[in-house]
């Protein structure tokens, strides 16, 4: 448990902050106050938030509630209503004093206030505050859904996520893939060098695969025993095949032996389904069909991919 929580604690230096403000003045200033402390970025728009809650994944955002175009309010519950970027966070930057007008900010999804003008040391403690709230949240929540073993995700994420996924899915029209990945041979390998040999393979196989993942938004947890699963959204089925590819030979690159194999080295299989919303399969009935398509990879030979979308 040590070396988990050794790997997953972040330091506070490391939080990214978004400053959400059409006034480029006060991004100057807050930017100023925060730069030396943490990663700081900013954007002028609402629409410009949401973007950058996908590519920069802030841990904290700074928000204007007056602003051209989406508002700070209509901003925020986008980000509650969208699930994967539910949990940013989101600090009011604001000159409102009527109590229904804080109350509209906290029925948005608002954690807190910082009133205009913004004073330096108010700002920097309810920042550190929310950042150190936030990140032993995310650890103790990384702590329950990470596989002890491998260090990557665990069957309750999936359990948990899955339904979730689907659903943001739907709302955004968008496909979701999946990849089923299965060591190859890989009993034999547990029989030949014994099982604390192959639970460091699990591990090698583990870290690769999540090499191959470079999106923030892509999931990967260990499905049982020498299988994983990785959960790609907003991924087409052309994607996914290509992210299968990237794993096959991120594997390749660990040349890790084994002698049992026709290959001479550890290789795995991987199945690739896409759920998308114009049809009528669940995310259950995808992994399934992914499922399919990694039986049919091993009937072919192994050390392959095999998709349908």
């Amino acid at each position: 448990m040590d070396h988990l929580k050794a790997k997953y604690a972040r330091s506070l230096s490391e939080a990214r902050i978004l400053i959400v403000d059409d006034e480029p003045i006060n991004c100057e200033i807050m930017s100023h106050v925060l730069g030396d402390l943490y990663k700081v970025s900013s954007v002028n728009s609402g629409e410009a938030a949401i973007e950058a809650c996908f590519t920069l994944s802030p841990d904290l955002i700074l928000m204007d509630v007056m602003m051209g175009g989406m508002s700070g309010i209509q901003t925020c519950r986008l980000i509650k209503d969208t699930e994967a970027i539910s949990h940013i966070p989101v600090i009011f930057i604001t000159a409102v004093q009527h109590e229904h007008e804080q109350s509209e900010c906290w029925d948005a999804g608002g954690v807190d206030f910082v009133a205009k003008p913004v004073n330096g040391i108010e700002l920097c403690n309810r920042v550190r505050a929310h950042l150190t709230h936030k990140f032993q949240t995310d650890l103790l929540l990384k702590l329950t859904y990470v596989d002890k073993l491998t260090g990557v995700y665990n069957r309750h994420f999936l359990d948990d996520i899955i339904p979730k996924l689907e659903k943001q899915a739907l709302r955004s029209h968008t496909p979701v893939s999946i990849l089923m990945v299965d060591i190859d041979w890989f009993k034999l390998y547990n029989d030949h060098f014994g099982h604390v040999q192959g639970d460091v393979c699990l591990r090698e196989v583990a870290n690769a695969i999540s090499q191959a993942l470079h999106r923030s938004t892509d999931q990967l947890a260990r499905f049982g025993g020498e299988e994983f699963i990785a959960l790609l959204a907003d991924t087409d089925l052309k994607g996914a095949m290509h992210v299968a590819k990237a794993i096959i030979a991120k594997i390749g690159d660990c040349k890790i032996i084994h002698p049992k194999s026709s290959f001479g080295r550890v290789t795995v299989s991987i199945g690739v389904a896409t759920y998308t919303t114009s049809d009528s399969m669940t995310l259950d009935d995808t992994i399934k069909l992914a499922d399919k398509q990694l039986y049919l990879a091993k009937t072919q030979g192994r050390n392959q991919v095999c998709g349908v979308s």
